[in-house]
């Protein structure tokens, strides 16, 4: 389980660092761009293709590392009010559908990134495979079925943001 630990947040600090360089990216593209429709009354052509095609990257990333805290959208209120074995049930049940769901789509993803490659379509300004954009799905799906999965172990091992106040009772009635 520590070894599972530690290569997870190696891998969390990767797509942070992504995170950062794809925002980076996106800024001075899009601002390059927006100086160069001002200032000389063009465009550059390839600006628009790049942002929204990295732009998918950086949203299947950052879902991941929601997942990862057990940041993203979900019904909290039930999840709230049950106790902790209420809580341990549960997320293995979310896990489930949600790790089905991240492989339906990744599946998806793959077979529509395959399919471009093997009709050779490229971008329009780029010139590159469409492909290979379109590989940021079932890669972020990988990168949601393992941030997932290490959030339903924390919440069963009782080291999740949501199980601290039973661990401090726990700790307290050894006291």
């Amino acid at each position: 389980m520590k070894v599972f630990k530690k290569i997870m947040n190696g891998l969390g600090f990767v797509e942070s660092a992504l995170q950062v360089i794809i925002g980076v990216v996106i800024t001075v593209v899009a601002f390059a761009n927006v100086m160069a429709r001002y200032v000389f009354h063009s465009k550059i052509a390839y600006t628009e293709e790049l942002v929204v095609n990295i732009f998918v990257l950086m949203i299947m990333c950052g879902c991941a590392l929601c997942a990862r805290d057990g940041g993203l959208i979900s019904l909290s209120l039930v999840f709230d009010s049950v106790g902790k074995r209420g809580k341990k049930i549960m997320s293995v049940i979310f896990t489930i559908v949600n790790v089905a769901f991240y492989c339906v789509l990744g599946w998806t993803g793959l077979d529509k990134a395959l399919s471009l490659f093997a009709k050779g379509k490229l971008t329009a300004s780029l010139l590159i495979p469409e492909g290979l954009f379109m590989l940021a799905i079932p890669i972020g799906c990988v990168l949601l079925v393992l941030h997932t999965v290490e959030y339903m172990l924390d919440i069963l091992t009782e080291n999740a943001g949501c199980m601290q106040q039973y661990k401090e009772k726990k700790e307290d009635s050894a006291q």
